[in-house]
């Protein structure tokens, strides 16, 4: 494939108060809208799991993803960024989507993986008001340094600074790119697309 987008599906959502990848919203569970989201040509998901991993799996049943188990999430989302680009073999690039950004919308990932194709920026990041979001894309010639991310140096954060030069932000006039659930009330979102 050409790009794989990497969902981040471990946590324990801690602060949501039960499992909220499962939670429902408008009739299907909040992972199961985000990997139906990023299902597109030329794309293979890959699902990384950690903390009730049967409940994701069971959230995506019948849906042609690819699983992978990090047994270290706990240690933080740096190594479950890691299990998935360990399994990542994409020609061109690597998104990394984390799995509580239950609004996002296809023609969102197609607009951050179009600019890639555009620009051969080595870093794509979607922009709302100039702030950033998700899902972030990854030149393939970064896969290296995306295998060697430190929770106690920022996880991507440190490659975003390091590559500063080479990021092509993307203006997406939504506030989707930006929205992620951590709480309950998160789910309280209106937007105007």
């Amino acid at each position: 494939m050409d790009y794989d987008l990497i969902i981040l599906a471990a946590g324990e959502s801690t602060r949501f108060g039960e499992n909220k990848l499962t939670y429902m919203l408008n009739g299907a569970p909040i992972i199961r809208r985000v990997v139906m989201e990023s299902r597109l040509p030329d794309v293979r998901v890959i699902v990384v799991v950690g903390h009730e991993q049967e409940k994701i799996r069971g959230a995506l049943k019948g849906i042609d993803v690819d699983f992978v188990y990090n047994k270290d999430y706990k240690k933080g989302m740096s190594q479950s960024v890691i299990a998935g680009v360990r399994a990542s073999n994409s020609t061109k690039g690597i998104l990394i989507l984390p799995g509580d950004m239950a609004f996002i919308k296809s023609k969102i990932i197609e607009q951050v993986i179009s600019s890639h194709k555009n620009t051969g920026s080595k870093i794509v990041i979607p922009t709302y008001n100039g702030r950033g979001g998700h899902p972030i894309l990854f030149d393939v010639s970064l896969k290296d340094e995306l295998l060697h991310i430190k929770e106690e140096t920022r996880g991507l954060k440190e490659i975003i600074n390091r590559h500063e030069n080479e990021i092509y932000k993307v203006e997406l006039g939504t506030p989707i790119v930006v929205h992620d659930v951590d709480v309950k009330e998160d789910l309280n979102f209106n937007f105007n697309e």
